[in-house]
């Protein structure tokens, strides 16, 4: 094939490689890029288009040709089985390796699975799956996976188990051996497997498809195998684009994934079980940790504007208006724990309009509770102000920023990442609101922080805090431009347009006082102090200067004046 670094270019290649859309299109041209690099033995290169965004499918076939890609296009959406399916009479080649456009491949993959299928006469073989932000990743997503089943006075139940999850790969002597089953991440399938009738069944479309492929390959006389020596990294904690939610959602629709497994749990004779089928816990979870809105809770209220009466500036109020949209009881806990956490932070603190500022970031939090929003966007919505409002610490801004982070569960947890983001939002989104595709840019974590920004300003609004005081965030001022998109994106348009008719909320001069503080304060004695500092910025900046390299020493020759 052209394009790649095959050895042996005029031999006919024994394997096809075939690279699919998963969840998200965002890495495609990388991931085939890198694919391309790799290869070493003669290989067929496909991309299958099933509905592909136009900016991304010019640009495929622009370099198709560099590439030595063949692209195979259909004009619908279809599920990765589908297309698998569909495609399978079209290839002739010993094997196929069926491989996720958001997987990085390192050197050597594609041989080692060909050379563990020949040498072992396997069915399928999976490399050694391991996940992470980037290539160099090597921490375990899975060193083969273990099925296992039990039989109750209901029936048989299936279980499944990655073998040697979140592991160092560095720590492990892992050896060629067969296996339960590999996934479709990465999967070399032999030919008398992916042109046998049933193997991409259409019914199971959305989960447990490469448990399916692996019963049936086991089914058909053949073994599996996991080649530790091939190696891919899974890109799941690469952030998402904001453009590519809608695909995301319909990938991961909680309907079609039941549909899925009754399914399979049907044609496998598998009793249909929440103790066995733990993919209902990962969907929820990976839908969670992704998507802004909780699906479930959404109906005709996220298209109508909030009112003052539905704000909530208590604990109590909170929690009952969380219990009556349909949170559950865990989500419920992990909001009063974030409402303790940020009583503490903000402990002393006032708004500028006389308020606790418990109260406004209680008030926040509601409005994303009113509108069906994921809870760790409450919990970030509630602790919002911890690097720019906690007390000051004897130490300083370093102490000050630690302390913040050690409260906030440590460096790198989610709730640290989300509220620094949201620290940082005026800077990052000064550069998405001026590009034309910003939507492509933007990933879901920023689109989170302006949500939070949205929140912030209705809270200010219908509290009557701009009313009495005039006092807007200029700092949202570049995220909330694109409010209205936002909002179109995620599907929750009720909370832009409670930004547009709250706009007319404009400062009363009934509540003109000059002694009134101009921004939030904190009481110290009898003292009124401002309540924000620029510890954090401070920090940043200090470790942006630590980072920058030294100047080069210059000579007093090179500084004279002639």
């Amino acid at each position: 094939m052209n394009g790649n670094n095959v050895e042996q270019a005029d031999a006919r290649p024994i394997v096809t490689v075939i690279v699919l859309c998963r969840e998200r299109y965002g890495l495609t041209e990388s991931v085939i890029d890198q694919i391309v690099r790799t290869i070493r033995i003669p290989a067929r290169l496909i991309y299958v288009d099933a509905g592909t965004p136009e900016g991304l499918r010019a640009r495929i076939a622009a370099r198709s040709a560099e590439w030595g890609l063949e692209v195979i296009r259909f004009d619908e959406r279809l599920w990765p089985s589908q297309v698998r399916r569909r495609i399978a009479g079209s290839i002739d080649t010993k094997y196929a390796v069926f491989i996720d456009n958001d997987m990085h491949v390192l050197p050597g993959w594609l041989e080692r699975l060909v050379e563990c299928a020949e040498e072992t006469g396997a069915g399928l073989v999976g490399p050694l799956y391991l996940w992470g932000d980037n290539g160099r990743s090597e921490r375990v997503h899975m060193a083969g996976g273990e099925l296992a089943t039990r039989s109750d006075a209901r029936g048989t139940l299936l279980y499944e188990r990655h073998r040697h999850v979140d592991k160092q790969a560095s720590e492990l002597e892992l050896q060629r051996g067969p296996c339960d089953f590999v996934e479709f991440h990465c999967m070399l399938m032999r030919q008398e497997l992916y042109q046998a009738p049933g193997m991409f069944d259409e019914t199971i479309v959305c989960v447990h498809e490469h448990i399916h492929a692996s019963l049936l390959c086991r089914e058909m006389g053949y073994s599996m195998y996991m080649e530790p020596l091939a190696r891919v990294v899974y890109l799941a904690y690469v952030p998402y684009a904001l453009a590519d939610l809608e695909l995301f959602r319909w990938r991961w629709s909680f309907e079609a994934a039941m549909s899925t497994i009754a399914a399979f749990a049907k044609r496998w004779g598998f009793v249909n079980d929440d103790r066995a089928f733990g993919v209902k816990r990962f969907l929820i979870t990976h839908c969670s940790s992704i998507d802004p809105v909780r699906s479930s809770l959404q109906d005709q209220s996220a298209s109508v504007p909030m009112q003052d009466t539905d704000l909530k500036q208590t604990i109590t109020g909170l929690i009952e208006l969380a219990h009556a949209r349909g949170y559950t009881a865990g989500d419920i806990i992990n909001i009063k724990s974030a409402h303790w956490t940020a009583l503490l932070l903000s402990n002393g603190g006032y708004r500028p309009c006389g308020r606790p500022f418990i109260d406004h970031l209680i008030g926040a939090a509601s409005v994303l509770v009113h509108f069906g929003f994921e809870t760790r966007l409450i919990v970030a919505a509630l602790l919002h102000a911890a690097y720019t409002h906690a007390p000051k610490m004897r130490g300083g801004a370093q102490e000050t920023v630690d302390t913040v982070t050690r409260i906030l569960g440590g460096a790198g947890s989610p709730i640290d990442r989300m509220v620094r983001a949201y620290t940082l939002r005026d800077k990052r989104w000064a550069e998405l609101a001026g590009l034309d595709h910003w939507q492509d840019v933007a990933t879901t974590e920023e689109a989170d922080t302006a949500i939070i920004a949205m929140a912030n300003l209705i809270d200010m609004r219908l509290s009557g805090e701009v009313r009495s005081t005039g006092r807007t965030d200029d700092d949202d001022l570049a995220a909330l431009t694109k409010a209205e998109e936002i909002c179109d994106i995620i599907g929750v348009p009720g909370l832009a347009e409670t930004l547009r008719i709250e706009e007319k909320n404009v400062p009363s001069e009934l509540f003109a006082d000059d002694k009134r503080p101009k921004a939030s304060f904190r009481l110290e004695g009898s003292k009124m102090v401002p309540m924000a500092h620029r510890a954090f910025f401070e920090v940043q900046h200090s470790i942006a200067a630590k980072a920058r390299p030294a100047p080069e020493r210059v000579g007093f020759e090179e500084l004279a004046v002639p």
